[in-house]
């Protein structure tokens, strides 16, 4: 009985290694599927169309010009406005009120505080940091944070042609005492 075949283990094999190949091309494709959807997320094209707003169309290695607001002083309107787009850009998702850690760092006691970059020099955030962060996320990234989230969650709001929007984001993050 030894030089005789089972019936039906063949069959058996020709089916695993059936399905393991049309699962590996499976998993081809969702691979493929998601790197698609991590590079779109990248250029603007997953935060644009979250947002309703139409993508920038500047290429992903040309930063923004940074935006020059000047000093800006704090008024009821414009922390209210920057309250505003704080809940409605996203902001809140990864900047907390509280101290708390997040993606982003906390605006709780930001303005004016002495901020460490990646690159060890100290600097402070007044209004021109806050602006340029805010207009060119990665321009100059947090110790402990990471180059390029900000970016992508907000590249369909189109903050770097917004001096108003910038203002009042301004406003809010110094009134955050």
């Amino acid at each position: 009985m030894s030089g005789q075949r089972r019936p039906g283990t063949d069959d058996l094999w020709r089916w695993l290694i059936g399905g393991l190949l049309g699962g590996g091309a499976i998993l081809g494709l969702l691979i493929a599927a998601y790197a698609i959807g991590y590079n779109r997320s990248h250029d603007g094209s997953t935060a644009a169309a979250h947002s309703g707003q139409v993508a920038s169309t500047a290429s992903p290695t040309t930063a923004p010009k940074p935006v020059a607001i000047g000093a800006v002083t704090v008024t009821a309107e414009l922390v209210a406005r920057g309250k505003a787009l704080y809940g409605t850009m996203g902001c809140s998702g990864c900047h907390s009120l509280t101290g708390a850690a997040g993606a982003g760092p906390s605006f709780k006691d930001l303005a004016g505080g002495t901020s460490t970059l990646a690159s060890q020099r100290k600097v402070t955030a007044d209004d021109v940091y806050l602006a340029r962060s805010i207009s060119d996320p990665d321009a100059q990234i947090v110790k402990g944070y990471r180059a390029g989230l900000m970016a992508s969650a907000i590249a369909g709001f189109d903050l770097a042609h917004k001096p108003d929007d910038i203002r009042a984001l301004v406003a809010f993050i110094k009134s955050q005492k």
